[in-house]
This record gives C-alpha cells, sequence and structure tokens, in this order.
C-alpha cells in the first residue's frame, strides 16, 4: 500500500512538472526604450515567432518590443526587419535632433561636430539599406548596414579623445547601438537561413 501511495505522488507531481513546461507563455514584461522613465516595466503580449525571431539579436527585449506593435496576421522576418530599422532611424533621428539643440562647452564643440557628421551617414545609410531590403537585397543591406554601427562609434569615440567631456546623449546613442546591432543580428539569420518563410 505505501508503494501505491508513493507511486501515485510521483506519478501527479511528475505529470504536474510535465504540463507547467508544457505550455508555451506568451506575456513578457519588456523595458520601455529610454523614451519612457527607465527602468519602468510594461507587460507587452509577445508572439511565439516573435520570441523566436529576436532570440539572438543584441537586444532580444527591445527586439520583441519593436516588432510586436507592428505585428498582424502570418509572421514574416522580411517585414519584422523593415520595423527593426524603423525603429532605428527613429532613434537616429532622435539622437541627431538632440545633437542639433545642444549647448556644449567649447571642449565638447569638435566631439559634437564630429557626431552630427556621423549620425547625419547614419540616417542616410539606414535609408539606403532599407531600399537594398525593399529589392531583396539581403547581402547588401546587411553591409551597408553594417557601417551603422561603425558611424555610432566614431561619434563615441569622439567623446572619448576630448579629455574629460562626457557624451550628453550616450543613453540615446546606446539604443541606437542596440537596435543596430539586432538589424544585424536579423540581416544574418535571414542570410544565413536562420529563419524560415
Amino acid at each position: 500500500m505505501e508503494f501505491t501511495k508513493s507511486l501515485i505522488l510521483i506519478v501527479s507531481i511528475s505529470s504536474l512538472l510535465l504540463s507547467i513546461n508544457a505550455v508555451p507563455t506568451t506575456s513578457y514584461t519588456a523595458l520601455t526604450p529610454a523614451a519612457s522613465e527607465p527602468g519602468r516595466l510594461i507587460g507587452i503580449r509577445v508572439i511565439p515567432e516573435v520570441i523566436l525571431f529576436c532570440k539572438d539579436t543584441e537586444n532580444p527585449i527591445l527586439c520583441a518590443e519593436t516588432i510586436v506593435p507592428y505585428f498582424q496576421g502570418e509572421f514574416n522576418p522580411i517585414v519584422a526587419l523593415h520595423s527593426e530599422f524603423e525603429a532605428t532611424l527613429n532613434q537616429s533621428l532622435k539622437v541627431a535632433n538632440i545633437i542639433a539643440q545642444l549647448q556644449v562647452p567649447k571642449e565638447a564643440i569638435d566631439a559634437l561636430d564630429i557626431c552630427k557628421k556621423q549620425y547625419e551617414y547614419i540616417v542616410d545609410t539606414i535609408k539606403e539599406a532599407d531600399e537594398l531590403l525593399n529589392i531583396s537585397n539581403v547581402v547588401d543591406a546587411y553591409y551597408k548596414f553594417a557601417s551603422v554601427l561603425a558611424y555610432r562609434s566614431a561619434c563615441e569615440d569622439a567623446f572619448v579623445e576630448s579629455n574629460g567631456v562626457l557624451n550628453p546623449f550616450a543613453e540615446d546613442s546606446l539604443i541606437v547601438y542596440q537596435l543596430g546591432g539586432n538589424c544585424l543580428a536579423i540581416l544574418d539569420g535571414i542570410i544565413n537561413s536562420n529563419y524560415r518563410f
């Protein structure tokens, strides 16, 4: 009798554990981009395809957060990538606007001028990469988009090389880096057939 009770208990616990793990969760808590209060959490509904799509990106939470609002119907990696391109472009335009309005000490003027030019390049490059994607030229879009991160790094380096001058838009620039890294990871996944259409 004792054996039967133990067996029933083990089977019950095993069944419970298996049933908990067998049900996929589709609700995740995600950090909002810097436009919101830092550290504020919001609940977003995430589609399993988006979770898989974003899992190997620079910032999977940010990736899912920028794609989910535009998700409709059947999942398409190219449409999702366009959403990520648009988010990167919008964030880059935000940084370019911040740069244009900044009043900085004379020690930071050279760095700010470099960043202004670099963010002009970033905006143009994202638009060019998106045009390449529109004609299904994913490989060239990848190589074109890679320069976005190089331009952003040149801006960051300009502040590092300006002794004692801190980057006044570092958090917004970090989001450009994360979104850009997401785009490159997605492009790489498409090129290497990690995403099925």
